[in-house]
């Protein structure tokens, strides 16, 4: 597997460490619903004084007194209604509040003029496209991974991981056995990846049946335990189908970006996808 090295990280201010870490744990691709994020403020509210205010901080990396925040909590639950009712389905509740934030400004002398100028359609589609996730297998999705790494590589804090899977033989198991059960061994990634990976760790479906995995603070040692744990967990989940994955590993160095860094272990995964099949 290809390989470069990476500095040792420095530590970060605390409280964009726990929004940072809210949104790797993808929280709120969880909640879905007004109900959903009532239990989440009635949770926060057992254990601080100030729920709303922490939501904010979490969702938008806002410092906002209590009053204050639940008024914006309140009017983006507002927006997010009347967004899905333009567009038809769900939003998620980040791209409500960006866009309730770049809203024009209310207007008393002309009521008219304070409606929320929505955001350009194809704007929002790639905004939901990179905050929602993979209909199919639950996971973070491309455009969401892309973010995720692109954030951590500017802030050249931590060592960051790159490991590129391609299922082997999927096709196969499409043309055999239907697009259902392929759809059932797409997900099984996820659910293998639940019982091996640490916390924190990120599995994205990059698109067909191609997954993108950040690993931060991890070592060589460490990042090729990680895919041999997940790779047996897979192999165990799909016996009946003799399915597996191949699997190529990039380390960022300091100049490294996402890009380079996807490719780089796109071709480790190539690699071994060459040698697996002389095997």
């Amino acid at each position: 597997m290809s390989m470069t090295t990476s500095v040792p990280p420095n530590s970060g201010h605390p409280e964009s460490d726990a929004a940072w870490q809210l949104i790797r744990d993808d929280v709120f691709d969880v909640i879905c619903d007004d109900a959903e994020l009532e239990r989440f403020l009635a949770e926060r509210g057992v254990t601080s004084a100030e729920p709303h205010a922490d939501l904010m901080r979490l969702l938008l990396g806002m410092s906002l007194r209590e009053g204050e925040a639940r008024s914006l909590y309140i009017r983006v639950v507002d927006h997010r209604r009347e967004m899905a009712r333009i567009l038809g389905r769900p939003v998620h509740i980040r791209v409500a509040a960006l866009d309730l934030l770049t809203s024009r400004p209310a207007n008393r002398r002309n009521p008219r003029e304070s409606r929320p100028i929505m955001v350009a359609p194809a704007l929002l589609e790639r905004a939901l496209e990179e905050a929602g996730s993979d209909a199919v297998t639950g996971l973070p999705r491309g455009g969401h991974f892309m973010n995720l790494l692109q954030h951590e590589l500017r802030q050249r804090r931590r060592r960051v991981t790159v490991v590129f899977i391609d299922l082997d033989g999927f096709k196969l198991v499409n043309d055999a056995h239907g697009h259902a059960r392929g759809d059932e061994v797409l997900r099984t990634v996820a659910v293998a990846a639940r019982s091996v990976l640490r916390r924190g760790d990120v599995l994205a479906r990059i698109g067909g049946d191609e997954f993108g995995l950040m690993l931060v603070d991890a070592s060589v040692e460490e990042s090729e335990a990680a895919v041999v744990r997940l790779r047996s967990r897979f192999e165990e989940l799909t016996a009946p189908l003799a399915t597996s994955f191949s699997a190529g590993i990039a380390i960022a160095d300091d100049e490294s970006t996402a890009d380079e860094l996807i490719a780089c272990a796109d071709r480790a995964m190539y690699e071994e996808k060459r040698l697996r099949a002389s095997r």
